[in-house]
């Protein structure tokens, strides 16, 4: 039993301050007790007593075939973003699900940014014009980097097709394949979608022994699939992510498999809105505090919460990008006022928003709106007119693309007033 003096210490400033309200490494904490009128000299004994409760109330996961014990802290701070991120989410998913004219759209939208985000920051060198320009032609990419945006799109489309399929080493074997065509180079070619036959490293870290990748990858699979514990489905995807980064079961493409992986767990579970969001939107300005997060697990003895909090923080990141983005696309509607089209037409300019590489024609909008070639030609030719559209020919026939920065500029006048 709890003495009292223990129950005091998880009432104190510290406690509920750098372990409840933040999880704060234990280094940072040392220079912030003058902050709580603490002296330095009670530092030694209180880094032991942090630690020590930490620990008691942690939640383990421990990988026998490597003799690796894990763990991580179900902090206030840690339980308040998971229903966040849920809350905002669900909200979010449901605006957009009464919003049928975009959803797909959206959700495809969705992909394409994720596959971008995530294909960049492992190096891929293009610009997100680039990258957009690139899926929405459908064309053969001709260079690695190019495979590698295509591959992470197409890796979101097959984990969203193949959601019922259960967690085994088989999937991630697969998703390795999908994110890893025509990417590897020299020798790691004959790795696609294999795991890897010799040694890894990444920085500083070392993958595990590559005779016992099966092995820890089952037992990574079965404690984020059936751990005794109650983990929220966020928190599985996640830990799913953080156990193949530490295995590093490849030569290549890791990083991409293991964020792949975390949105697949994550719709497996019925996340819906994990779909809208981007976790890789914010490691092109925060890579560093990614790194940092592994970083801090191996410093405090293997806790994961410093990687759990960096990725709930992302997809707060995520969801107000979405927001901002959903937000935009309604306030299009006002054009229906203002500039006297119709809502078929608002439509369309909603679905191009989303993407300004994406054309239509003729033919493609009556089909959209099930009415006539003719009603379809002058409802275009209205946009056209009116400056939100511009008009170019292939081949034989007209196509349409949005005038982006117009439409947005109109956007903002009319909510300006």
């Amino acid at each position: 039993m709890a003495s009292k003096e223990e129950f005091e210490f998880l009432n104190s400033d510290l406690w509920l301050k750098y372990t409840q309200d933040r999880y704060v490494p234990l280094e940072d904490i040392k220079y912030r007790l003058d902050k709580l009128g603490i002296p330095p000299a009670d530092w030694p004994e209180l880094k032991l007593k942090i630690k020590k409760f930490r620990k008691m109330s942690a939640i383990p996961f421990f990988l026998d075939s490597i003799d690796k014990k894990f763990w991580y802290f179900p902090s206030d701070a840690i339980n308040k973003k998971i229903h966040l991120v849920e809350s905002r989410g669900n909200r979010l998913f449901d605006k957009i699900e009464n919003h049928s004219s975009f959803k797909r759209d959206f959700l495809v939208n969705a992909a394409v940014e994720e596959a971008i985000t995530s294909a960049i920051y492992e190096g891929a060198n293009s610009t997100r014009s680039k990258a957009k320009a690139l899926i929405a032609s459908e064309e053969t990419p001709k260079s690695k980097d190019e495979w590698m945006l295509i591959n992470n799109y197409f890796a979101m489309k097959w984990i969203k097709e193949n959601s019922t399929l259960p967690m085994s080493n088989g999937l991630v074997l697969k998703i390795h394949e999908i994110v890893s065509k025509n990417t590897l180079e020299g020798d790691d070619a004959n790795f696609c979608g294999k795991f890897r036959d010799n040694a890894v490293y990444v920085g500083t870290h070392k993958g595990i022994d590559h005779t016992k990748i099966e092995e820890a990858l089952n037992e990574a699979i079965e404690l984020t699939t059936n751990h005794p514990r109650f983990l929220h489905s966020l928190i599985k995807g996640i830990l799913l992510h953080y156990f193949i980064a530490y295995i590093h079961p490849f030569f290549d493409g890791n990083g991409r498999t293991a964020r792949t992986l975390f949105y697949f767990k994550a719709i497996k579970n019925d996340l819906k809105f994990v779909e809208l969001l981007s976790l890789s939107a914010n490691l092109k300005e925060h890579g560093k505090r990614y790194e940092k997060s592994f970083d801090l697990v191996k410093e405090h003895e293997l806790d994961m919460t410093f990687f759990i909090d960096f990725c709930l923080d992302s997809l707060i990141t995520a969801l107000d990008k979405v927001e901002r983005k959903v937000g935009y696309l309604l306030e299009i509607s006002s054009l229906i006022e203002k500039d006297k089209i119709n809502s078929n037409q608002v439509s369309l300019l909603q679905r191009m928003a989303l993407n300004k590489y994406r054309a239509t024609s003729i033919e493609e909008y009556a089909e959209d709106i099930g009415k006539s070639r003719e009603i379809a030609r002058r409802e275009l030719k209205d946009l056209l007119q009116k400056g939100y559209l511009k008009e170019e020919k292939k081949g034989k026939k007209f196509v349409y693309y949005i005038k982006s920065k117009e439409l947005r500029s109109r956007v903002l006048q009319q909510g300006a007033r």
